[in-house]
């Protein structure tokens, strides 16, 4: 099963040259989210929906990273996937009430 992927670009229009290194970073970062799903062992049916948004680290410069917020169907908070630049998982966290194991 597949999961939508929504992305949101904040305050600015994303001019037409740099549409492609936008997407190509977006599914770079959804393929990382991704793999980190799998190598949790998250049960994909406690997923409610995956949300990326673009970062502003300022170590990133005008390559933008990404913050995965994945939202469950049976506990109220997200397990927060953070990506570099690189999207490598840079940090890996839960908030709210929700638990995952593999997370602190």
């Amino acid at each position: 099963m597949r999961f939508a992927v929504v992305v949101l670009v904040v305050g600015t229009l994303i001019s037409i040259a740099q549409g492609p290194a936008m997407a190509s970073r977006l599914d770079e970062a959804t393929v990382a989210v991704d793999a980190t799903l799998d190598r949790l062992k998250v049960d994909r049916s406690r997923i409610r929906s995956i949300y990326l948004a673009p970062d502003d680290h300022p170590n990133d410069g005008p390559v933008p990273s990404y913050t995965g917020w994945i939202a469950f169907n049976d506990c109220r908070g997200n397990l927060v996937v953070d990506l570099s630049a690189t999207a490598s998982v840079r940090a890996l966290y839960t908030t709210g009430a929700c638990t995952v194991p593999g997370v602190d």
